[in-house]
This record gives structure tokens, C-alpha cells and sequence, in this order.
């Protein structure tokens, strides 16, 4: 059996890479999506706000207090994930074993594909072309015999690297690093080594194993095993998802009887219809979160009599539960909508709960095609809010 050839493919600050991409004028400046800005976090910087310490995760208060003219701008899912499927469908050119940890980054079992495209190395360096001709986007790839050094690897030049790790070059790659980077190494872990005078990986990889599990228990073990380059992690590859969700945090509290509340219910409603459509889903339960203004939250679902994936049937059973859910003057600090018990919806027609209208498909596909195009800003119109639907 042929010796694992693994690529990891690390998308470079994906979100504010798409929207430098598409918008010349943020090229080359700091650029930061998340939001919002009083009480959101950093989904996504670009390079030029690195050297700053804005960071993936941090509050944005404190991103806008760190790099004071970074621009600000909110998170469009709708066009990362349209993008994310190109890139998938990049990968599944090379090799069926593809395992997608996130919208911007993947794993690819390559064993065997050397016959159809070359060496492994050269397999990176079209993926990474493919990506910029088809995307103009840039990714860092790294390229080793397991998971572990492929994700390391791909993480040692970023943006725009190719880092090789195969044969006996990984302990001089990896000694210096701190153990930190060793995959399943937290904040408590990393204190429990460093107490023991361990540091980098190298030191690790030299300390006897009883030692490490002395320390770390069952767990230290495969840590040990992966600092002396030992992963036999398969690659999973990309399986349906269970549900599919969408989710907003208000800029500031609001009523849940406010026209901005319904509008933003609806509007994730019919993303998540969206979605389910670009992925060949209806789904047969809609979900509704609820987080209140004391951080209290609580989830409400409803099973449908037949499957949908059409927008205003998952909003009239969103607002339904939100209505039963709270009164109209209870302030919400979140809400969202999502969608499962999903099935494949090849062969079955688009047909609405409230009515097997042509027009609703024609005018979802239409909607679709739209949003593709411009970035999912095309919304449908309003619709008035009773108050009979809120509990009292």
C-alpha cells in the first residue's frame, strides 16, 4: 500500500479576501467582517490588519480600537458560500476523498491520484491555479503523508504558500514550534507542559511518553504520537448536513414586535430556503432561536405535514413560533432560523404549502439567480405584522 500523500488547503482570509476581490478600493487596506460592531466579533481580516493583533474572534470594539482605520463590514454567508462550492468543486476534480472542515478550508486524500496528475506538488500547485483562475483568490496549501503535518504545513507561509512535509524533513520543520500548534492543545494543556519545561514540539517529541500521560492523561498520548509525526487520521469525506441555519445579533436590542425584527425573520428565512435549494434539499422542521436581552435562549420547532426549500413557507412557520414564543414587548438580542430532517429533493417539484403555484418557483429561481449575481441583496417586499401572532 502506497505511503498517504494529504493536502491541507487553507483559504486566505477568505471572507476579507472576497471582499478585497470584489471591491479594488479595499485592496491593500485593513479590512475586517463581522459585526455588529458594538457587541459582534471578528469573522475574518485581511493581511494588512494583522500586524495590528486583529484576530479572528476578538470583539469588534476592541478590532476597531486596535487598527482605528480598518474597514468595517458586515458578513454576507450567502457569497462565501457560493464561492466555498466553487472551490469544492476544485477539489473533487483531484481526488472523491475530500472532508471540508469549514466554508474555507480542506482536507484531500491524493494516495494514488499521483498516476492521473503527477506528483503530489504539482497536484498542489493546480489546485492553487485552478483557484485563481476560476476565483482569483489565493490559497495556502500544505502537503505531508498525514493530517496533521498537512495543516501545520499549510500554515507555516500563508498567504499564497505551498509548504511541503514528507520523509524524515519534518522534525526540522516542526521542532522549533511551539506545542501550542499541536492539534487538541488548549490553554490548560499547554500550561500543564510548560510547567513540565516543555515548549516547542521537539522538546515534546524527545520526553518520554509515560511522562506526557503522567501529565495529560489518555490525550497526551496522541499528542506525543503527532509531535513525532505519527497521524493515522483518515480523511472523511464530505457528507450531507444535518440542518441548515442561519442566525443575526441585533446592532442593539429590539422588541420582538418591531417591523425590523420580522423583516430580519424573514429575510433569514429565506436564506435558509436558499441555501437548501443550492444544496438539492427541502426540509420537513423549521427551527426558530430565540436569545433574549439577558443572554437567556431558547429554541422552538415545528414539524411540517410535507418538505419545503420555499422561503415564505419557512418564514410563516418562523413567525408562527416566534409569535408563541414571546410577546410582542420582550427585547431580543438574537435571532435565527434553521432548517433539518432534510431529503434530497431530486425529482420533486418546488411546491408551496399554501398552494402548487408555478409562479413561486419561478419567482424563487429568479431570486436565486439574483442574488447569485449581485450578493444576495435582492429581498422580497414587506409583510405587515399582526399582533395577534405574539403570545400575550
Amino acid at each position: 500500500m502506497p505511503e498517504r500523500r494529504i493536502l491541507h488547503v487553507d483559504m486566505d482570509a477568505f471572507f476579507a479576501q472576497i471582499e478585497q476581490r470584489d471591491n479594488p478600493k479595499l485592496r491593500g487596506k485593513p479590512v475586517i467582517v463581522g459585526g455588529p460592531l458594538n457587541r459582534g466579533v471578528v469573522s475574518s481580516v485581511s493581511y494588512e490588519g494583522r500586524p495590528f493583533g486583529v484576530r479572528s474572534g476578538i470583539p469588534l470594539y476592541k478590532a476597531k480600537r486596535l487598527c482605528p482605520d480598518a474597514i468595517l463590514l458586515p458578513v454576507d454567508m450567502e457569497k462565501y458560500l457560493h464561492a466555498s462550492r466553487m472551490i469544492r468543486n476544485i477539489f473533487c476534480r483531484f481526488t472523491p476523498l475530500v472532508e471540508m472542515v469549514s466554508c474555507d478550508e480542506a482536507y484531500l486524500d491524493v494516495t494514488g491520484c499521483e498516476r492521473l496528475f503527477g506528483h503530489v506538488v504539482d497536484m498542489a500547485r493546480r489546485i492553487k491555479a485552478e483557484i485563481m483562475t476560476e476565483l482569483n483568490l489565493t490559497a495556502s496549501v500544505g502537503v505531508s503523508y498525514n493530517k496533521f503535518f498537512a495543516k501545520l504545513a499549510s500554515d507555516m507561509e500563508k498567504p499564497d504558500g505551498l509548504v511541503v512535509i514528507l520523509d524524515d524533513n519534518f522534525k526540522e520543520k516542526i521542532r522549533d514550534m511551539p506545542v501550542s500548534k499541536l492539534c487538541g492543545v488548549g490553554k490548560a494543556s499547554e500550561m500543564k507542559l510548560l510547567h513540565m519545561g516543555i515548549r516547542t514540539v521537539g522538546e515534546l517529541a524527545a520526553t518520554p511518553l509515560s511522562l506526557i500521560e503522567s501529565a495529560l492523561g489518555r490525550p497526551g498520548r496522541q499528542l506525543h504520537q503527532m509531535a513525532n509525526g505519527v497521524d493515522d487520521r483518515a480523511v472523511v469525506p464530505f457528507s450531507d448536513p444535518k440542518s441548515i441555519g442561519r442566525e443575526v445579533t441585533f446592532g442593539e436590542d429590539l422588541r420582538a414586535g418591531d417591523e425590523a425584527v420580522i423583516d430580519e425573520l424573514r429575510f433569514l428565512s429565506e436564506r435558509v430556503a436558499r441555501n437548501l435549494r443550492m444544496e438539492g434539499f427541502k426540509a420537513l422542521t423549521v427551527a426558530v432561536k430565540i436569545r433574549y436581552s439577558d443572554f437567556r435562549t431558547i429554541s422552538r420547532a415545528e414539524t411540517l405535514k410535507k418538505p419545503t426549500n420555499i422561503g415564505k413557507d419557512i418564514f410563516a412557520v418562523a413567525l408562527l413560533l416566534l409569535g408563541e414564543s414571546v410577546n410582542s414587548e420582550q427585547m431580543l438580542r438574537l435571532i435565527g432560523v434553521s432548517a433539518s430532517n432534510l431529503t434530497p429533493c431530486d425529482g420533486l417539484e418546488n411546491i408551496s404549502l399554501f398552494g402548487n403555484d408555478e409562479k413561486v418557483d419561478r419567482l424563487e429561481e429568479a431570486l436565486d439567480r439574483l442574488n447569485a449575481r449581485f450578493g444576495d441583496k435582492v429581498k422580497r417586499g414587506k409583510v405587515i405584522m399582526r399582533s395577534e401572532y405574539f403570545s400575550h
